[in-house]
């Protein structure tokens, strides 16, 4: 229901009637203070940025910024905790639908590529903001550890079937990730070196999504 114009007495009494439309625009107002929080915090890191310049990216007051976050490590926190459920969700959801080694590392790789391409300034950000706070941010990471044991069993598993070479399970699962979020996080440098542009680097992920799976299974195959 769209609101029209009303005096602030019968604003306020259509509001109280209509409960639902002031928590929608609550939640919108959150949403979009986050989405500004979360560019500004991706393009400057934590300690650069000022409250001012999400308000000003968000398009509202300072004061209304700072009555749905008090300060700028709730702020923080709220867009890091969101930004690691993008970056790591799907990927460690992908390994329950994995019952072998191979098919895992394969889904793995696929699931972390795509997500990042879609949002490649992410690694970047949150590993800087790792090697800044790493204890207090730990637990926002943290939400995949059984998804991550899975895999590790995964690994022990395949090679007491002689499938795979012993490799320390924790070390390959370093060398996976390695290999996908290494492209995001240097791809500034990348891009100069070798003049690869934005669509040029699009295509490099892209065939990436099957030749590090290929890299990395003939590395470890018996």
């Amino acid at each position: 229901m769209k609101i029209t114009k009303l005096a602030p007495i019968g604003l306020t009494i259509w509001l109280i009637l209509h409960p639902e439309t002031q928590m929608a625009t609550e939640a919108n107002t959150e949403e979009r203070i986050l989405e500004a929080a979360r560019k500004v915090f991706i393009q400057k890191g934590m300690a650069a940025t000022r409250m001012q310049e999400v308000a000003e990216e968000a398009g509202i007051n300072k004061a209304l910024l700072h009555y749905y976050f008090r300060d700028k490590q709730r702020l923080f926190e709220g867009v890091f905790k969101e930004s690691a459920q993008r970056q790591f969700g799907c990927i460690w959801t992908s390994l329950q639908e994995c019952d072998s080694l191979f098919p895992a590392i394969e889904t793995f790789v696929a699931a972390y590529l795509d997500r990042m391409i879609e949002d490649p300034l992410l690694p970047l950000f949150i590993a800087n903001e790792l090697n800044r706070d790493p204890e207090g941010l730990a637990a926002f990471v943290d939400r995949g550890k059984d998804s991550r044991g899975r895999f590790l069993r995964m690994v022990e598993e395949a090679h007491v079937r002689g499938e795979i070479i012993y490799v320390e399970p924790r070390e390959l699962l370093v060398n996976i990730m390695a290999l996908c979020a290494h492209p995001f996080i240097a791809r500034p440098m990348l891009q100069h070196i070798h003049g690869i542009t934005d669509e040029a680097f699009r295509r490099m992920i892209q065939k990436r999504r099957k030749s590090v799976p290929q890299f990395i299974i003939r590395s470890i195959r018996s």
